[in-house]
């Protein structure tokens, strides 16, 4: 995105980028992954996790739609 200029996207998808990886970086050592399923259920984290996956699904439709509106418009001033 940076090549490109297209700074308003990559501005859009830097804050989602920096959490996801501070969040694999901060993955405790001898558990499978961010959502280790033992862990959820042991500490009763599963609320918090699907409100982070909601969250970021919003986000995700919301850029969806906007990259598709983005190419329509591309290919119609083509």
């Amino acid at each position: 995105m940076l090549i490109s200029l297209h700074w308003f996207i990559f501005l859009l998808n830097f804050p989602v980028a920096t959490w996801n990886i501070y969040r694999y970086i901060m993955v405790p050592s001898g558990n499978m992954g961010v959502f280790d399923p033992t862990e959820i259920h042991n500490r009763g984290q599963l609320k918090s996790h699907m409100k982070e996956a909601m969250i970021k699904l919003g986000f995700h439709l919301l850029c969806f739609f906007m990259y598709l509106y983005s190419m329509i418009l591309a290919l119609i001033n083509d």
